[in-house]
């Protein structure tokens, strides 16, 4: 932010430092830094912190004249000199007088490091840079532009997950400076990792024990380092003044005068300390205690730091070839590098849909946001048959290139360029991520060209059929060791799946994917595809299993626990699943866990939160249009349809899928206009004929329009295609059609075990009542029905008939008859 000269001050006639704010850098937030900066250092006086002298502005430019320090930065220090442990202690002691003066006076400095402590000649250590700092008696945030303010490696664990913040965060800094200071080495190492991966390991992940970086380090020094480093405020020490004063015991009395090497004396007053010593020696040994337990639980469960990687849309310029050569090189390109993470240990693959008009900044920013660690990124210029391509591995944090490749290939030699394209990117990251090299088994051109073409769908915005799917399945018969033909074959089943709701793709696609065991295929790349299909389906056990095997290969833990909220999600069990996506998030704070945490508290009932946790993404990503849709199904089931139907037409006409119309007719269904109604829920119908929630809408919307025969064709069909019911959302429908067609024992039946199977689920519950109200079992259906309205569902999504009978007979709560009940005028 600022530029420092070095300077005279004529009157006192003394050296001063003079740091202006950069010309570049002007703006409410930067000036506002600023002078925040000189408010909180003319409080600050104390020999430890670097004193101000005097604020100039002129001509809209605001400069600080600062306190000369002759010396060098505690990282130019260190690098230096070769200092006793009597001299590291004593500036560390100095460090934490510096502190406390600050902490007493509520600043939290929020960037220390030893590039912001300065070391005089005189060996005198002041701390400087409070641009970033805050008063702990005032909220406002002058750093919210950039979301969390400091450097990644000065930052605590809740300072990087932008929680609120305390003195003691600072001491995890404090710890991070005295443990480099001590063993000569960094308390986390980051190699070439991004500042997010390197973010999560701090977060996450145990610091490197001091023991192994010095061996014969004090055991209360390293106890204390271990107790600073504490991932959570309340292990670390209260104050920066107890600190002190356990430095100081050391100094004391384990430094021997004469020879300035440590002595185990104070061992001895901290393990067996003296009464008054006691609470800190305890808190030390048990602290020491826990960090090993941490340790090895951490080794067990993941031992790299997780990549979670997504690709950027290829960039294809050049002449000499048409459309389709175009489209087919693009396909093979994007296989490729989609098929780089399989070969990289605790790595997963992010889906992303780029964000469409937005720059290659903003690209990045968005991908920053998914919690994305790594972006890979190809750049492509062919003329005629020869191709260019650069293939660059990018940090979405900082938008660096954190390394680079190029080489030429020939664009109709399409296959050997895939594997060379792949095997290239997965040198682009670092060799302690590598797995075993494979290559897939060669198909004859023709046949390339034929996956090529149907890759091209999947990827993009044509519709698979199942003619894809056809193909690949007569492609894999020719070719049975190839894994990218039973991965593809798999993502076009879960497609088509999606749009038709038809539990027969996932089957053949489990089918397909289990054939590939035992031929040679990817085993991992087989497994993470398997889970996919799996977590679409009812199978827990299966699931569960895949799982167990997926953690043993050292995939990234916050992708699992979105593949188990997935899951239990389409099991009705919101409950669970939305323990599992809050997790997930808390470890990758990515759209689609933030996404599984909104659906289920809508699933729950939960309205307030949901909504809550919508706004916040519709703001972070304006153009993922199924947010916009689940935001106004949160307003439809409260009432407010205005509103909803608003959210629901800003999603524009081309991204406008079968829940964006499904939702404009619920729209007008509960607005009574059924024939509209009527009309978007038959367009979903005639481009998805085995829709099976759209049968239930017509079906009902039928029933208000008093055409009791539709009605019944329609529910018909819903038994038809629920005959095997394997999720709860299938028995839901087909409680609801039985109980319409009068088989009301089975229909409560089946309720029942829903009931008790998913007794959270708002949809459920709904269809109990309904189901109970047409059994006229009405104690029953007023139960489930005054549940719904106490948790916000309004008045309109009961003016079916059978919530309506209800009103006419005694069992009816007086909440439900003042909620949901129309009198003959109305």
């Amino acid at each position: 932010m600022g530029v420092v000269f070095l300077a005279e001050d004529i009157k006192l006639g003394r050296k001063v430092a003079i740091k202006q704010l950069r010309s570049d850098m002007t703006g409410n937030s930067a000036e506002a830094r600023f002078r925040s900066e000189a408010k909180l250092l003319a409080r600050l006086n104390h020999p430890n912190i670097v004193r101000l002298y005097d604020v100039i502005e002129k001509d809209h430019s605001i400069a600080l004249v600062m306190e000369l320090v002759e010396g060098v930065t505690l990282k130019e220090w260190m690098r230096e000199n070769s200092p006793t442990l009597a001299e590291k202690l004593d500036l560390l002691m100095q460090i934490c007088q510096g502190l406390s003066k600050a902490h007493c006076l509520g600043i939290i400095h929020r960037d220390l490091k030893p590039e912001n402590i300065l070391v005089t000649t005189d060996g005198v250590a002041k701390i400087t840079d409070f641009g970033i700092a805050k008063t702990l008696d005032c909220d406002q945030d002058l750093t919210r532009e950039d979301h969390i303010a400091g450097s990644v490696q000065a930052m605590s664990p809740e300072q990087l997950q932008g929680a609120k913040l305390d003195a003691r965060s600072d001491l995890f800094s404090l710890g991070a400076i005295a443990y480099e200071l001590l063993c000569d080495s960094k308390p986390f190492k980051r190699g070439d990792k991004s500042a997010l991966a390197f973010a999560q390991q701090i977060t996450q992940s145990p610091h490197i024990p001091p023991q192994q970086t010095w061996a014969d380090i004090p055991k209360p020094l390293a106890a204390l380092l271990d107790r600073l480093l504490g991932k959570r405020p309340e292990l670390r020490p209260e104050s920066a003044q107890q600190v002190f004063e356990a430095l100081e015991l050391v100094c004391k009395h384990g430094i021997d005068i004469k020879t300035q090497q440590y002595s185990e004396t104070v061992t001895q007053l901290l393990i067996k300390p003296r009464k008054k010593r006691a609470p800190i020696g305890i808190a030390l040994t048990v602290f020491a205690a826990t960090c090993a337990v941490a340790l090895w639980g951490w080794k067990i469960y993941m031992q790299l730091p997780p990549q979670y990687i997504a690709l950027l849309p290829v960039e294809i310029n050049g002449a000499g070839y048409g459309q389709n050569e175009k489209m087919l090189i693009k396909a093979m390109i994007r296989q490729a590098l989609l098929s780089a993470p399989t070969q990289l240990q605790s790595s997963a693959l992010v889906s992303y849909n780029p964000l469409k008009g937005a720059n290659y900044e903003g690209q990045l920013q968005n991908l920053h946001n998914k919690g994305v660690t790594d972006a890979l990124l190809a750049h492509v210029d062919c003329i005629q048959v020869r191709c260019n391509i650069e293939i660059q591995r990018i940090s979405p944090a900082d938008s660096q290139i954190r390394e680079q490749a190029s080489f030429v290939f020939l664009s109709d030699k399409r296959q050997e360029a895939q594997y060379t394209i792949s095997n290239s990117a997965v040198e682009l990251f670092p060799k302690s991520y590598h797995k075993n090299p494979y290559k897939e088994a060669q198909m004859e051109t023709d046949d390339y060209n034929q996956f090529l073409e149907v890759l091209s769908k999947i990827g993009g915005n044509t519709v698979v059929s199942k003619s894809d799917l056809e193909i690949l399945k007569e492609l894999i018969g020719k070719y049975p060791v190839n894994t990218n033909l039973y991965l593809a074959y798999a993502k076009a089943a879960a497609a088509l799946f999606t749009s038709t709701d038809d539990s027969r793709l996932l089957s053949s696609a489990l089918g397909i994917l289990t054939s590939a065991e035992g031929l040679g295929a990817n085993e991992a790349a087989i497994l993470e595809t398997k889970l996919f299909i799996k977590s679409l389906s009812t199978d827990r056990e299966g699931f569960e299993s895949i799982l167990k095997k997926l953690q043993t290969q050292g995939h990234p833990s916050a992708h699992h626990l979105t593949q188990f909220a997935r899951f239990l999600y389409i099991q009705g069990n919101y409950k669970e699943s939305l323990r599992y996506a809050s997790e997930a998030a808390g470890l990758n704070p990515s759209f689609n866990n933030y996404y599984y945490k909104a659906i289920n508290l809508v699933g729950l009932g939960d309205y307030d939160s949901a909504r809550s946790v919508l706004e916040k993404m519709v703001t972070a990503y304006p153009n993922r249009w199924k947010v916009h849709n689940i935001l106004g199904v949160v307003e439809l089931e409260t009432g407010n349809f205005e509103r909803a139907k608003n959210i629901i037409l800003s999603v524009p006409e081309h991204h406008r899928d079968w829940q964006t119309n499904s939702n404009l007719g619920t729209i007008f269904f509960l607005q009574g206009k059924y024939t509209e109604a009527l009309q978007e829920y038959k367009e979903v119908l005639n481009s998805s004929p085995e829709h099976l929630q759209m049968y239930v809408y017509v079906a009902e919307t039928y029933l208000m329009l008093s055409n009791q025969e539709q009605m019944e064709k329609y529910f018909s069909k819903v038994l038809e295609l629920t005959d095997n019911a394997l999720n709860p959302q299938q028995k839901r429908y087909k409680a609801q059609a039985l109980a319409y067609l009068g088989e009301t024992a089975r229909s409560i039946s089946l309720i029942k075990d829903l009931l008790h199977e998913v007794p959270e689920s708002t949809y459920i519950k709904h269809t109990a009542a309904q189901v109970y109200a047409l059994a006229k079992e009405w104690q029953s259906a007023n139960y489930h029905t005054e549940q719904l309205i106490s948790q916000g569902m309004s008045a309109e999504w009961f003016a079916l008939p059978a919530f309506q009978n209800l009103c006419t007979h005694p069992q009816a709560s007086r909440v439900v008859k003042e909620a949901i009940c129309t009198t003959e005028e109305g």
